[in-house]
């Protein structure tokens, strides 16, 4: 069959790319997740040591900002200096967007979006070279944890293409996947077109390698939808689901994962369990956590995940729930050292029987409304000055 191919996007070049950085090199290789700890570790030290320092000199905001923690850049010689390094919460790229972007914004840079569940929309700033990074964390993810050697695979989006939502990060998250593979969208118009999704599943054989990947209450949706026809699938084997984006406003229709994931594997006819994972990912971030064969979330190498007490936001111990924390060096145009809106837990140098040797990263929940202001009340208190002066990151609105 043929499925309409969605173009991948392109942004201009700004100062922060060259094709020799160190960082490119690294993403440009096999094997990232079969490195040994040390080595990871080496390298994610020089690389996040590397991304601290192009913030601090082109990111006038964040400098403060870290001069006002005392934040010493010679204490980047070791893991234990990078979780000093000042997290940027989430909430600022909702009412500070225009401190958080690095460099100087020529027009070409692309402000990539959330889908506003909570009421304001998380705006991030995105230049080439951090959109071509995010397409590498897509692709060594596709290859090394989903274990997706081919190119022949047919991936259906069950989400807008950049074409319908040109701003909206899941999109974007999508367009990652389309330049590897051929993929077609089924939201448009903001409308789930679930009858053309059908029709075309039924076009594929038991051995056609299929991906479909969506939300999960749309995915639910879809195989409640088969369940009623009386029609199942029979995709077979080669089929993967994906589930991106969690349950957003509809949480009222939310089932345990156990059961969903019958539900998925009855309607689509497929018959191993482990071929239905979940990714995680949120506009603040730029790499992709993929969920192995064994449903564990591994963590990209390159990323250091950890999970903070939400009191003091101390990086707690190996497999503790905290706030969750994200070191990711890949963004050029906004620091990507994020405290994120979820609770979870970071399980160090786990030896997974799908064979990767890393860190795991577990979800648990949302940050609910009041422990989220709590935690902006902590963080507007660890730069008094700047706050007053409404220079740094924590300033005026």
């Amino acid at each position: 069959m043929s499925l309409d191919v969605v173009a991948s996007p392109t942004a201009s070049p700004t100062k922060h790319e060259h094709n020799t950085h160190p960082l490119d090199a690294l993403l440009a290789r096999d094997g990232l997740y079969g490195m040994s700890g040390a080595v990871a570790a080496d390298l994610r030290l020089q690389h996040l040591r590397d991304a601290v320092a192009h913030h601090r000199n082109f990111n006038p905001h964040f400098d403060r900002y870290c001069s006002e923690l005392k934040f010493d850049d010679k204490a980047l010689d070791s893991e234990a200096g990078l979780l000093r390094v000042p997290l940027l919460p989430s909430g600022l790229f909702k009412w500070h967007r225009d401190k958080v972007r690095t460099g100087i914004d020529d027009g070409s840079m692309l402000e990539t979006s959330s889908s506003g569940t909570q009421g304001t929309l998380s705006i991030v700033p995105r230049d080439n070279i951090t959109l071509m990074r995010f397409f590498s964390s897509v692709a060594i993810g596709n290859r090394e944890v989903l274990n997706v050697e081919t190119f022949d695979r047919h991936v259906l989006n069950i989400g807008p293409s950049t074409k319908e939502a040109r701003n909206l990060w899941i999109a974007y998250v999508m367009a990652g996947v389309s330049v590897i593979f051929t993929t077609r969208s089924y939201v448009r118009e903001e409308r789930f077109h679930i009858d053309e999704l059908i029709s075309d599943m039924r076009q594929f054989g038991s051995n056609d390698p299929v991906t479909l990947v969506g939300p999960p209450f749309l995915l639910l949706e879809l195989a409640n939808r088969i369940a009623d026809s009386g029609r199942p699938m029979e995709l077979g084997p080669e089929t993967l689901v994906i589930t991106i984006g969690g349950w957003k406003r509809r949480e009222a229709d939310q089932v345990a994962r156990p059961d969903f994931e019958g539900r998925i594997a009855g309607a689509l006819g497929v018959p191993d369990l482990t071929r239905i994972r979940d990714a995680f990912n949120m506009v603040e971030l730029n790499s992709v956590f993929f969920e192995c064969s064994s449903k564990v979330k591994h963590c990209p190498p390159w990323v250091l995940a950890t999970a903070r007490d939400p009191r003091t936001l101390e990086a707690l111990p190996s497999g503790t729930t905290g706030i969750l924390a994200f070191l990711d060096p890949t963004p050029a145009s906004y620091p990507g050292f994020i405290l994120s809106d979820d609770f979870g837990s970071v399980k160090r140098m786990v030896e997974c029987p799908c064979g990767i040797v890393g860190d795991t990263l577990h979800i648990e929940r949302r940050v609910n409304r009041i422990e989220m202001r709590g935690c902006a009340l902590k963080m507007e208190t660890l730069a008094p000055t700047a706050r007053a002066n409404g220079n740094g990151l924590a300033g005026q609105k």
